[in-house]
């Protein structure tokens, strides 16, 4: 069993505030397979204030830095496919194949064409004496219950 007592934040990993876990089942076998700590408010609060202080850096970041770190996170999500399949497959109980096309490898697909997309998209575009400038403009957080 794989236990994380802590969450990724602001380059950090901490503890949550509450003091619960989220046991992870196997639903073909129905055994834990791990923990985690069960975030709640505090923690997306903490996320977006640590994205939100990001934003700024990552807005002046030249469209052609941003396609070489998109570029650089495909590749380490490459190396680490078969290990997020086989996760996957066991948190999730999807076919193995599934999980390496679909779950594993579309977001290696995604962030690739991501990096694509900065390095050739015109975010600056003169029409007539306008210039229309498309930029990060803020953060958006998701909860799944």
């Amino acid at each position: 069993m794989i236990a994380h007592d802590g969450m990724f934040i602001d380059g950090d990993w901490r503890p949550g505030a509450a003091t619960g876990t989220i046991e992870v089942v196997n639903p073909a076998d129905e055994q834990v397979i791990g923990t985690v700590p069960a975030g709640g408010a505090e923690e997306v609060d903490a996320a977006v204030r640590a994205a939100r202080a990001a934003l700024p850096g990552w807005s002046a970041t030249a469209p052609a830095r941003r396609a070489e770190l998109l570029a650089a996170l495909a590749g380490q999500l490459a190396d680490r496919q078969e290990e997020m399949a086989a996760t996957i497959t066991a948190e999730l109980g999807a076919p193995i194949g599934f999980s390496r096309r679909v779950q594993a490898g579309l977001p290696v697909a995604v962030t690739r064409s991501y990096a694509e997309l900065a390095a050739e998209f015109a975010f600056e575009e003169r029409i007539g004496t306008s210039l229309v400038c498309q930029e990060p403009i803020g953060v958006v957080a998701a909860i799944r219950t």
